[in-house]
């Protein structure tokens, strides 16, 4: 679940019971996923606080993400699927 730090949701798997699955590490998320997933276990649930320069910084995300916003996931480590 990603939410503002006015507690505004503007994305949940959860509510479209469907995990969100991606590669971590390779420029494809913001750089407070690649950092802060890394250090969760399988099975951890985590909150991650993001800065601005963290994830979305000065050009926001679509109309969800306003510039300069501070960000809240509720992070769960499901599964790991190592390189090949």
């Amino acid at each position: 679940v990603g939410k503002l730090a006015n507690g505004k949701v503007f994305d949940s798997s959860r509510q479209r019971g469907q995990p969100f699955r991606t590669v971590i590490g390779v420029g494809r998320l913001i750089k407070g996923w690649d950092e802060g997933i890394p250090t969760m276990s399988l099975g951890e649930s985590a909150i991650l606080s993001i800065t601005p320069e963290y994830g979305y910084g000065a050009r926001g995300a679509g109309a969800s993400i306003p510039p300069n916003a501070d960000l809240i996931f509720e992070v769960e480590l499901l599964e790991i699927v190592p390189k090949n």
